[in-house]
C-alpha cells in the first residue's frame, strides 16, 4: 500500500492532537487567571482566600475554569460589609478587563461555545468517526483548523492579560482611604505616571 492512502487519516489524527493540546493550553491559562477576581476582607482572610483559590483552581476542569474566569471578571458584584476593627481593617480589590459589557459577553460566549465543542469532540464526537474515509478526514482537518484558530485567538487574548499581570509592580499600586470607616481601597496608578 502506498503511504498516500494513510495521509488524510494521519493529517486528521495530527489535527485532533493539536486541538486537544490547544484545549489543554486554554484550560491551563484559565486556571491561572481564574485565581483573579475581587478580593475583600481583612488581610488574613484575603491571604487565606488567595491560597484557597490557587488550590481550588489547580483541580478545575476546562468548564470550571471558564466559569471561574468569567465570574472573576464580573464587575457587578455586591461589596462586603467592612469590619469594624482598628487593627485589621477591611481591604477590597477588584479586577476587570474593562467596562465594555458587550466585549465581556462576547468573550464569555466564545469560551462557552469552545467548551461545548470540546466536550462533544472529546466525549464521543470521534467515537464513530470513519477514519478510513478520505473525505471525512479532510473535512475534519478543515473543521479543526478553524477551531484551532478560535482557540489560539482566545489564548492570545488571555496571554495579554497574564503578561500584564506579571508586569505589575508594588509601586504600581496605592492604597486610599474609603468613605466608609476602617475601609481602604487598593487602586492602580496610571502607567503613564499621571
Amino acid at each position: 500500500m502506498s503511504e498516500d492512502v494513510f495521509a488524510p487519516k494521519d493529517a486528521a489524527l495530527r489535527a485532533v492532537g493539536r486541538t486537544v493540546v490547544n484545549f489543554q493550553r486554554l484550560e491551563h491559562n484559565l486556571k491561572i487567571l481564574a485565581r483573579l477576581g475581587p478580593i475583600e476582607g481583612t488581610l488574613s482572610k484575603i491571604q487565606r482566600d488567595i491560597e484557597r483559590r490557587a488550590e481550588k483552581a489547580a483541580s478545575f476542569t476546562l468548564g470550571q475554569a471558564i466559569y471561574a474566569w468569567l465570574e472573576a471578571i464580573d464587575i457587578d458584584r455586591p461589596q462586603a460589609i467592612p469590619t469594624n476593627d482598628l487593627f485589621e481593617p477591611t481591604l477590597r480589590g477588584t479586577f476587570s478587563i474593562g467596562q465594555d459589557s458587550d466585549g465581556r459577553r462576547a468573550h464569555g460566549e466564545t469560551l462557552k461555545a469552545l467548551l461545548e465543542i470540546r466536550n462533544n469532540l472529546v466525549h464521543g464526537g470521534l467515537v464513530k468517526f470513519d477514519w478510513e474515509s478520505r473525505s471525512d478526514c479532510e473535512s475534519l482537518v478543515e473543521v479543526l483548523t478553524d477551531l484551532n484558530e478560535s482557540i489560539v485567538s482566545e489564548l492570545d487574548f488571555l496571554a495579554v492579560i497574564a503578561k500584564g499581570m506579571q508586569s505589575i509592580r508594588e509601586e504600581d499600586f496605592e492604597i486610599e482611604e474609603s468613605d466608609v470607616p476602617n475601609e481602604w481601597i487598593l487602586t492602580t496608578r496610571s502607567k503613564s505616571g499621571a
